[in-house]
């Protein structure tokens, strides 16, 4: 049976796992592209290419035995498949090591792309490069609650890990990840049915969640302006274009009432104008709580 990929755009609107994938994928790929500038110095971004459904049997069935893939859990009781082709693996850690992929050949005598097999040193890259994946996916969980996933070891031959019934549907994810040297494709395998449970609880937790407010430690230590006027004048034009130092203005405050402090433009005290130390103070007179 021949799968067909969708174009996640002709799918997002009618299905919600894709876009809840989709939002989760955008907010991982910083912390993604992150990791890589640590790394190898350039930058690398993930980006969602076709989502398909398809059973558990038949996506495995049309999967080469050749494929290296992981495990990695959502939960306890929720494994994923992570699976690609040596060459794709070989193309992410042409970055890390610095160097750039051969270019593919149609010479007959040339290596399939599919039978690459990884060394040691290479198989251990890929096996860092899945578990930073794996980090920064739990960090851009959109849930209420962190999520940490947990990877598995890097094993040949995903046709035989049987996570689930022949018969379950399973959505299948293709993760681009666009390096430096190369962009390379990593598929995930997700069970569909309790991934989208997942999804709706998240969602529905996040509705039932209150309504997050500061603590009284917090709105205590919370700065605010407090402003006095001295007073005020209106002036005209001309005796403003002929103002000159030493001038006098008469203010609309009287000397003997006390002046009005407002904190956020409420009248909130008034006070009397003074002396502290160097500096112009104020002493509160009377407070008007409301």
């Amino acid at each position: 049976m021949t799968l067909r990929a969708f174009d996640f755009r002709e799918i997002a609107g009618l299905d919600d796992t894709a876009t809840a994938i989709r939002t989760w994928l955008s907010k991982s790929t910083s912390f993604f592209s992150d990791e890589w500038v640590q790394a190898t110095g350039f930058g690398a971004k993930l980006v969602l290419g076709p989502v398909s459904t398809d059973s558990f049997e038949s996506i495995l069935d049309a999967t080469p035995r050749t494929d290296w893939c992981c495990v990695a859990y959502l939960r306890e009781d929720l494994p994923t498949l992570w699976y690609s082709s040596g060459a794709n693996f070989r193309k992410v850690v042409g970055d890390l090591i610095g160097f750039d992929p051969p270019e593919e050949s149609d010479e007959e005598t040339s290596e399939p792309q599919e039978d690459i097999e990884l060394g040691a040193i290479e198989a251990d890259l890929v096996q860092w490069v899945l578990d930073t994946f794996a980090a920064c996916l739990s960090q851009g969980w959109m849930g209420t609650d962190e999520m940490a996933i947990q990877t598995g070891k890097m094993e040949k031959d995903p046709r035989k890990l049987r996570l689930y019934r022949a018969k379950d549907l399973m959505t299948r994810v293709t993760l681009k990840v666009e390096c430096k040297s190369a962009t390379s494709e990593i598929h995930w395998l997700l069970p569909k049915q309790k991934v989208s449970k997942l999804f709706e609880d998240t969602v529905d937790n996040r509705q039932k969640a209150p309504a997050a407010s500061p603590s009284k430690e917090m709105i205590i230590q919370m700065p605010v302006d407090l402003v006095t006027i001295l007073g005020s004048a209106k002036v005209s034009m001309k005796d403003l274009k002929d103002l000159k130092p030493g001038q006098l203005i008469v203010l609309d405050q009287r000397i003997d009432a006390p002046m009005t402090a407002t904190v956020d433009g409420a009248s909130s005290f008034e006070c009397w104008p003074g002396r502290l130390g160097n500096n112009q103070a104020i002493q509160v007179s009377r407070t008007n709580k409301k």
